[in-house]
């Protein structure tokens, strides 16, 4: 009797010890420490506030209120003055208000910022030859 039960309790204590095993945790590997936890929330944090801040000025850009949508971008820079996108951002405000030489300084200087990116320094150009004219 016990020879017939072994093949079927072998199984039940695999099981068992897989489920002291944490799902988001695999074997062997390290858990996040609070400092790396904090730090993963603290960007994801500031992505979220950057979202809401570049909706924020194109929306204002778009009603014509120039002064909050340059507040709102420039905000967003002060968060992440590495980003060119925001960069790009701000010179289209200033473009959009008329202020073309401001522009074509911030699409220089969103250039200046994308390193690799060619999508990035492909718009910020092509916003530079908007701002420069024709």
């Amino acid at each position: 009797m016990q020879r017939r039960l072994l093949p079927l309790l072998l199984p039940l204590v695999g099981l068992t010890a897989c489920a002291s095993v944490p799902l988001n945790e695999m074997p062997g590997e390290v858990a996040d420490t609070p400092a790396e936890v904090a730090e993963s929330k603290a960007q994801s944090g500031s992505a979220e506030a950057i979202r809401e801040l570049v909706e924020s000025s194109r929306t204002s850009r778009t009603a014509g209120d120039y002064p909050q949508a340059l507040a709102s971008i420039e905000r967003a820079i002060r968060i992440e003055p590495r980003n060119p996108y925001l960069w790009i951002e701000l010179a289209e405000t200033h473009l959009s208000r008329g202020n073309a030489q401001q522009a074509a300084a911030t699409a220089r200087k969103a250039m200046s910022v994308a390193g690799a990116d060619r999508v990035a320094k492909m718009a910020a150009e092509g916003l530079l030859e908007r701002a420069m004219g024709p």
